[in-house]
């Protein structure tokens, strides 16, 4: 679920909305939809207690495997510090729940996540040239440039030594080297903007529909086949039919059509199927 404020262009006062899926809110004739959420931990990077790179870095799941709960998967990210010589980038696995993470080393399978419990950051470090000259997501990190540094986790509140993977202590903004610092997490969501123009016309066309179903449900149809035919003699009349409804009717109304057919043709026979 999403809370949300809403202004009206109009110049209405501002109200709060709860935005969850198949439940949007609107306001001027705008939709808001929920399309997606997650999750996104706040990462201090520093280099001689410099500050590199600090904000929250929305993370993704991977689709889990048959049989594997969605929720029990972790969520990943990469944070890429061109700044530094040489390059470095960063992968991140995140477990909100570090109960999640201990059922996997235990059991082989994970358990749901559905809320944060000491969360804590999975890390693995790269050196080398990050490909920044070619366009490529955020999201992914090109390792045909870069070689496998270091690795190590980081619990929230957390700050660690980059190269050694070690907790510092002490005053973390004046620490020599690289450092990480898992600061806090946050939660993301993914809105879906729409406004949907055809709505007064789909709505009128349910409504002719509706209309004109019952008498299509309650009329009868049916079809009429007459052919003409020479015998040498003169003309033979052949007719046929069948109805789609009301087959008994049908049955009663051919009947007397080719009794007309007969007194419309001076007594002589019709063929009738």
């Amino acid at each position: 679920m999403t809370r949300v404020e809403l202004v009206d262009p109009a110049g209405g006062p501002p109200r709060r909305a709860d935005i969850r899926v198949n439940h949007p809110a609107s306001v001027g004739g705008v939709r808001f939809y929920q399309y997606g959420y997650g999750w996104a931990p706040v990462i201090e990077v520093r280099r001689d207690g410099e500050l590199v790179a600090s904000g929250p870095v929305t993370f993704q799941q991977d689709t889990a495997s048959r049989g594997v709960n969605q929720l029990a998967m972790p969520w990943r990210g990469v944070l890429k510090l061109p700044g530094l010589r040489p390059q470095v980038g960063i992968e991140f696995d995140l477990w909100p729940d570090i109960r999640g993470l201990i059922s996997l080393l235990q059991t082989g399978r994970p358990t749901p996540m559905l809320d944060p419990f000491r969360p804590v950051l999975l890390y693995t470090a790269y050196r080398g040239d990050l490909g920044l000259t070619v366009p490529q997501p955020w999201s992914v990190l090109d390792k045909r440039g870069l070689r496998r540094w270091t690795g190590g986790a980081i619990g929230a509140g957390r700050t660690v030594d980059l190269a050694t993977g070690e907790v510092v202590r002490g005053d973390v903004d004046r620490a020599p080297g690289i450092t990480v610092r898992f600061s806090g997490l946050r939660k993301y969501t993914v809105l879906q903007v729409g406004r949907d123009r055809a709505l007064p016309l789909v709505l009128l066309a349910s409504v002719v529909l509706l209309i004109a179903l019952p008498p299509a449900l309650h009329g009868s149809r049916r079809r009429i086949f007459v052919r003409a035919e020479t015998n040498g003699e003169g003309t033979v009349l052949r007719v046929g039919g069948f109805a789609l409804q009301r087959r008994e009717t049908f049955e009663e109304e051919f009947a007397r059509l080719v009794e007309d057919l007969e007194r419309a043709s001076q007594g002589r026979e019709v063929g009738a199927r």
